[in-house]
């Protein structure tokens, strides 16, 4: 699969938002309850208890995209893993699958620096 320097350079970002986002979502969640807990405890109506719901949704809405982000990255790296190793008849194709289904976003991260982003030299033999 050949790609451009801009294209590599925005997979790149694109490989670092699940970090970026799970780092929002856990600072947003904790916000949410050390400024609300004072709050829950004193005031004892719906407004506050409302409030605090509908912050929880936005902290969830947060996770889910960036979960979706991580997936839809997962599925472009195992393409691109397939497609780029053809005729590749080694483990190479499975380890890298495997690293992406249980170490995740690292993983991830680590395939776009060895394999994605470093130009191919094309091998100009003569026949």
């Amino acid at each position: 699969m050949n790609l451009t320097k801009n294209q590599k350079v925005l997979l790149g970002i694109i490989h670092f938002l699940p970090i970026i986002g799970f780092a929002v979502y856990f600072i947003f969640f904790f916000s949410i309850f050390f400024s609300n807990i004072q709050n829950l405890e004193n005031n004892v109506g719906q407004t506050s208890q409302i409030m605090f719901f509908k912050n929880i949704i936005g902290a969830f809405v947060i996770l889910i995209f960036t979960l979706l982000i991580s997936i839809g990255i997962k599925i472009f790296d195992i393409i691109h893993l397939i497609k780029s190793n053809k005729n590749d008849y080694g483990n190479k194709i499975l380890m890298w699958i495997l690293l992406f289904i249980f170490v995740g976003v690292i993983s991830e991260i680590v395939y776009y620096f060895i394999e994605i982003l470093p130009e191919k030299k094309q091998d100009f033999t003569q026949q």
